[in-house]
């Protein structure tokens, strides 16, 4: 029944609608509709299929799943209280030098050696808070939310891989993550507070020998090992002052 309300109401949509504005719309109606539902909580996830291009030339009728993920979770309130947070989820990215991991607190289970050259890759999670409390405070700017988020997406890529000439060294996942957070902040004010979360995700130099032959294979840059376990998940909340996340 839930579902099939969700399909009618996506049917009377005459205009695009980005994620956030659909939960909203889905909201608006199971609260006013339904006398006993006092709040409602949406989760959408919009899959990013992205067009074929061949020989330079978009294609008709031909598209390719991309990777990323745009997530909203909206609460609406019969009142007309409201909650957004969008999201961002499976942005991977890696960048082959310009970090390395230095600086860290050494105790005496400590072996791991301090290093200014290492590939950094991660998997980046992100969700954001808006400050709009009351549905009438949503600015009415058609796809309004789908610019905020091509523009956090865009923040946090710049922030993470620096000018493309140079880029920017990276000392660990944790200053990075720290200063993507921060760039939220200060280059999306309509955002109130971001919480990322990035897995160090390893890509190790191969060295290989034996008792016989002691340079089997010897890392020059060229040969790396790609793990998925163990792993460090660094996770951080940032937020402007009496923000609620």
């Amino acid at each position: 029944m839930v579902v099939l309300q969700v399909y009618v109401k996506a049917k009377e949509c005459n205009q695009p609608l980005s994620p956030e504005d659909f939960a909203i719309v889905l909201g608006k109606h199971f609260t006013s509709f339904y006398r006993q539902v006092t709040a409602a909580i949406i989760n959408i996830v919009e899959k990013p299929w992205e067009r074929i291009c061949i020989d330079g030339q978009q294609h008709e009728h031909g598209f390719k799943l991309g990777s990323e993920k745009h997530t909203t979770e909206v609460i609406v309130k019969k009142s007309g209280a409201v909650q957004i947070v969008s999201g961002i989820e499976g942005l991977a990215v890696l960048k082959t030098t310009q970090s390395g991991f230095e600086g860290f607190i050494r105790d005496k289970y400590t072996i791991l050696p301090e290093t200014r050259e290492r590939m950094l890759a991660t998997e980046v999670t992100a969700f954001w808070r808006y400050p709009f409390e009351t549905l009438a405070s949503i600015p009415a700017k058609q796809l309004y939310f789908t610019e905020k988020y091509m523009d956090v997406k865009k923040v946090l890529i710049e922030t993470f891989f620096g000018p493309v000439k140079g880029g920017v060294y990276s000392p660990s996942v944790q200053s990075t993550l720290y200063y993507m957070a921060k760039a939220v902040l200060a280059r999306v004010p309509d955002v109130s507070s971001v919480k990322l979360k990035m897995p160090n995700l390893h890509f190790l130099p191969v060295n290989l020998s034996s008792k016989d032959n002691p340079v089997i294979v010897k890392f020059e840059d060229d040969v790396y090992l790609p793990t998925d376990e163990p792993h460090g998940s660094i996770e951080a909340t940032l937020s402007r002052i009496h923000s609620k996340m």
